[in-house]
């Protein structure tokens, strides 16, 4: 057996390394063919003219921190001055250095009410000295600095009139530094990894990774038009010539002569290159895909193409010529790839895994015998199948769907768009072929015995999709993200399309309680799916819903805090914050986590308790890339005015912003040195972050902040500090109290929520997630296969049993031959008659067979030897429940109810617009089962009428009617659960000789006679009953009866002969 876990990306995915000198490297750059890498960009652009080389990696750094305020001095000592300049990532040593000496000390632009103030230097910085500190740097050679100190001191006069905030904004972007520390040799990925992001793993130092670029996605409504963008199109072709006449670079492909239209063979291959519009927006995307490419007319310049030029004329030449290799990808959901090879090296997992989802680049410009190999060397040596799409599609998918529409609206931010409509529609189609991609993938990999394990809110679809083919498959559904409430999901467009695709799963995995209530109640109303307890049916089919949090291992991380780059790196936070307490935060930057909430509340904790303004410091980790610069703007002026309360902003910052993530051990070592972690999201599925910091602060029992609206809160309540986001109030008290909360209490706290920790952590999530895959298919197993009725086996344990006891449930109206059969059976055994008719009607029907039982209104009212006992508890609710269909009935004109004495029919079949017949019967449902669910009333649907009656009321009659016969005497029914019944099944088939031993249950399945169904099938299977038979008759995929029969007809000839039987007796 394999286990199938099919995910967006693959935990692998291939790289192409260029080993070109800095010339033909700088050449691909301008040429504007591949995309180069984050951490190598910088080093390839120092060969354009309009990138300086002299630049330091302090100063680097400098110019490149969303935080910085460039006419700000520094004063530098001799020692920072020797900060190396070679090319390559940055070491851990050099990250702090620039984090403490530049990003903390001049974190802010300056305020004009503060004057200017001096910058020490690293060494001054770090108050006591750098003995401790990893330095790799001595041997470097000193720099110079004097190209770019104008640039620096132009300003010191403090004549620029310039605005200081919006010249800060201009570098909010951009990323701390000009390399990414996050390498491969480097710590262990968190299981917090970004989706999107891309971790490079060299080799060789001299050599460049180089990645395709992605096709543009056509436009969803040429008829909307983007005037922003059109005006600067237009302003910026006012003064070009016409296409035919556009002039390039001379690195730019092209042809080696005039003869052949370059403009065909472009739009042959689809190798546009991106405008300068496109770049801006696109430097926001969280994947290679993210890169849009419009139509680029090539004419050589002035003495046509290099000879360079020529050789690399298009990507599909560069990539059937660059060397490539397969590397651990650092893009999708690192948290399921950490419990996965948690799993299997700790031999939880004893089956294979089987990794399904795509490369994580753009394929479309990589040759297809390049592409087969990669394929080939994923599958043999990996075990990643992947999922070859083409990049319209990937990118319609992801960014436009998935992005744009779909996650927003999961966290509750609904896109409020006039255009968004015809935007989702258009993406929607690549979606849904993304997840048919997906599908067929899956399906041929597939083999008996598979589990098929699908992941996150991406493949929606996918389940849907793999039944269809694989009808026996079992299948399961995890999302790692929030679920909304019922009235959010239905504001998507193909929002019964997305139910459906979940619904193809055994089993559907939520992250909080909360998620998976959500989706029942959404399937409820919007399918009118039955929804009991954890379970619901639709189409026959039972699919079990349950919350199964994500976790961490939470010893593992726990041994890592040992390592010896933790230490110093404590040891270095340590002494910069020396006698100060640090808040610290870590965030992707974007709306949802709250960030300009969270900062207000922390500048009310300042302005309310000033004592504080030099004794604290609040460390915001910003991870991710932003697109939104609203939102940067309204996050930099509080900072700003944050720092101004601080009397010496040169020497204390109560905020150090940081829009870049850190190397795994500083973050490690940051958060075990945290006096206070601070989670403000607005709503977010399981934020593992802060299930890191509780084992990061076993030594220091820190408090945790965190939003109620995470999914992490119902996990940690117990012992962490639950805040409302939006109430900035009561987080300044909070953030208070937290800071000054007793030793005693912050233990107290600390082992409630490391107790939660370990109980969830990633083993016990992948395990139960997989036990609860093989039991729901089981059962589903085991529900979907019936055997045809024996009637011989069924006469001879007819007459073997000494008290026999049938319960027929017969909708219909018995015709002559049924009653005199009924009138023979019931003479030497005790038969009940059950269905949703009333007293009367049951009486008028019936009452002309003496020894008949009869059951009313499905199990509320029961007659035994001419006697009616109610088994109902109230039916004060009725009124209630009347009024709410009253409403319905008026919006859906032709409807109607029928009350009787303990339940309510809603019928439709005659309302005058059939089209929202479902829309109105959803939302009656999931009303009333809302309203009434602490009352115990429960409304379904069956044979497209809407039941509305007390729970387990069929159930609660049989317990009645055994008690009865098998003691002689009437209990008070009360109400139990069905657990306690079992029990009392147990008790009361004890062997005793007046005891029934022979119990058939027969009828159509139904909501009412499933429960009776399951009894009995219990009760045989734990030998508490001698003999059971449950015969369902009709159409049913999925029933707990064992036994079927084609109808009523041949049922109750095999009825007329166990009759027949009793006569020969």
């Amino acid at each position: 057996m394999t286990i199938i876990v099919a995910s967006l990306f693959l935990p692998f995915q291939p790289q192409f390394e260029v080993n070109a000198d800095q010339e033909q490297t700088a050449e691909l750059v301008d040429s504007k063919l591949v995309k180069i890498s984050g951490e190598q960009e910088a080093h390839a652009n120092k060969n354009l003219p309009d990138v300086r080389v002299q630049e330091t990696d302090a100063y680097a750094t400098a110019a490149t921190q969303p935080f910085l305020n460039s006419r700000t001095p520094l004063a530098l000592s001799s020692a920072a001055s020797q900060l190396n300049v070679k090319q390559g990532p940055l070491s851990s040593e050099q990250f702090l250095e620039n984090l403490t000496a530049n990003a903390t000390t001049a974190g802010t632009p300056v305020n004009p009410n503060l004057g200017v103030h001096g910058h020490a230097s690293a060494e001054d910085f770090f108050t006591t000295n750098n003995s401790t500190a990893i330095n790799n740097n001595a041997s470097s050679p000193p720099f110079s600095v004097s190209s770019i100190a104008p640039e620096i001191n132009a300003n010191v006069d403090g004549t620029d009139t310039m605005d200081v905030t919006a010249d800060l904004l201009d570098n909010v972007n951009k990323s701390l530094l000009l390399h990414s520390v996050l390498n491969s040799g480097q710590g262990v990925s968190s299981p917090n990894a970004v989706e999107g992001h891309t971790a490079t793993h060299l080799t060789n130092p001299n050599t460049t990774v180089i990645t395709p670029k992605s096709r543009a996605v056509p436009e969803s409504n040429p008829g909307v038009v983007n005037f922003d963008n059109y005006k600067e199109r237009r302003d910026s072709q006012s003064n070009s010539a016409f296409p035919s006449m556009k002039r390039v670079a001379s690195g730019s492909h092209g042809p080696s002569h005039l003869k052949y239209s370059q403009n065909a063979i472009d739009a042959a291959l689809e190798s546009d290159v991106i405008d300068d519009a496109d770049d801006r927006q696109n430097s926001e995307a969280e994947s290679d895909y993210e890169t849009d490419r419009k139509v680029h007319y090539n004419v050589p310049g002035f003495g046509g193409y290099s000879s360079t030029s020529k050789r690399l004329k298009n990507s599909l030449e560069i990539f059937s010529r660059v060397p490539w290799k397969i590397v651990p990808s650092r893009k999708g959901n690192g948290a399921l790839k950490n419990a996965i090879n948690t799993s299997i090296l700790e031999k939880d997992i004893k089956d294979g895994v089987k990794w399904v989802g795509t490369l994580g680049i753009p394929t479309d410009e990589i040759p297809v015998e390049t592409t087969k190999k990669i394929v080939k060397d994923l599958n043999e040596n990996y075990q990643s199948s992947a999922v070859i799409a083409d990049d319209v599609t990937f990118k319609g998918a992801y960014k436009n769907f998935c992005k744009q529409i779909l996650w927003p609206t999961l966290h509750y931010q609904i896109p409020d768009n006039p255009n968004s409509k015809a935007f989702e529609d258009h993406s929607w189609n690549y979606f849904q072929r993304l997840n048919q991609y997906f599908a067929e993938k899956i399906v041929s990999i597939y083999e008996d015995g598979d589990i098929v394990w699908v992941h996150d809110y991406h493949l929606m679809l996918v389940p849907g999709m793999v039944r269809q083919k694989l009808p026996n498959a079992k299948i399961g559904f995890f999302l790692h993200v929030s679920f909304p409430s019922s009235e959010v999901f239905r504001c998507f467009a193909q929002r019964e399309n997305m139910l459906e695709g979940i619904l193809g799963a055994n089993f559907v995995g939520f992250q909080t309680a909360e998620y998976a209530r959500h989706f029942l109640t959404t399937a409820n109303l919007l399918l009118t799916a039955d929804v009991s307890g954890d379970h619901l049916r639709y189409k026959g089919k039972v699919v079990s819903v349950k919350s199964t949090p994500i976790g961490i291992d939470a010893f593992d991380l726990a041994n890592q805090l040992l390592t010896d780059p933790v230490t110093k790196w404590r040891q270095l936070i340590r002494q910069r914050w020396a006698g100060k307490k640090l808040i610290v935060c870590r965030d992707q930057f974007d709306k949802i986590r709250g960030l300009h909430k969270k900062l207000l509340a922390y500048e009310r904790f300042l302005r309310e308790n000033p004592d504080y303004i030099e004794k604290v410091v609040l460390i915001q980790i910003c991870i991710g890339k932003s697109s939104d610069p609203e939102l940067e703007r309204k996050v930099m002026v509080v900072v700003d005015r944050i720092n101004s309360l601080s009397i010496s902003i040169s020497v204390s910052q109560p905020v150090v912003f940081l829009h870049q993530d850190l190397d795994f051990a500083q973050y490690l070592a940051l958060s075990s040195e945290a006096d206070l972690f601070l989670i403000n999201t607005f709503r977010e599925g399981m934020n593992l972050t802060c299930h890191e910091f509780i084992v990061c602060s076993r030594e220091k029992n820190s408090p945790l902040l965190i939003s109620e609206f995470t999914g992490s809160a119902e996990l940690l309540k117990d012992g962490a500090i639950l805040i409302n986001p939006w109430d900035t109030r009561h987080l300044a008290k909070c953030i208070k109290m937290g800071l000054e909360m007793p030793l005693d209490e912050r233990k107290r706290r600390w082992k409630i929520m490391m107790k939660s920790l370990i109980n969830n952590d990633s083993t016990n999530w992948i395990m139960s997630n997989l036990q609860a895959i093989e039991h729901c298919w089981e059962f589903s197993k085991e529900s979907s296969t019936l055997f045809s009725l024996s009637s011989e086996e069924l006469a001879s344990e007819y007459q073997s049993a000494s008290n026999k006891l049938f319960i027929l449930k017969i909708s219909e109206p018995p015709s002559p031959r049924m009653l005199a059969i009924l009138r023979e059976l019931s003479s030497r055994c005790t038969v009940y008659i059950m269905n949703t008719f009333s007293k009367t009607t049951l009486e008028n029907l019936y009452g002309r067979v003496g020894n008949l039982g009869l059951i009313a209104e499905g199990g509320a009212y029961v007659r035994l030897n001419g006697t009616w006992y109610s088994i109902v508890d109230h039916v004060d609710w009725l009124e209630e429940v009347t009024k709410i269909l009253d409403t319905k009935i008026e919006r859906l004109p032709g409807s109607y109810y029928k009350l009787a004495d303990s339940m309510v029919r809603f019928h439709t079949e005659n309302a005058e617009d059939q089209d929202r017949v479902a829309s109105v019967i959803g939302e009656a449902m999931t009303h009333i089962n809302t309203l009434f669910a602490d009352r115990g009333i429960h409304a379904y649907v069956h044979k497209n009428i809407l039941f509305v009656q007390q729970k387990e009321l069929s159930l609660e009659t049989t317990k009645f009617i055994l008690k009865f016969h098998n003691s002689g005497k009437v209990y008070n029914t009360g109400h139990s659960t069905p657990s306690k019944h079992n029990n009392e099944m147990s008790a009361m088939f004890s062997g005793q000789s007046d005891t029934i031993d022979f119990i058939c249950v027969a009828g159509s399945t139904s909501p009412t006679i499933e429960p009776i169904f399951k009894l009995v099938k219990d009760a045989t299977l734990a030998g508490n009953l001698r003999y059971g038979h449950t015969i369902v008759y009709g159409d049913a995929p999925s029933t707990y009866a064992r036994e079927h029969t084609s109808g009523w007809n041949e049922l109750f000839n095999i009825f007329q002969d166990l009759a027949k039987s009793n006569e020969r007796q």
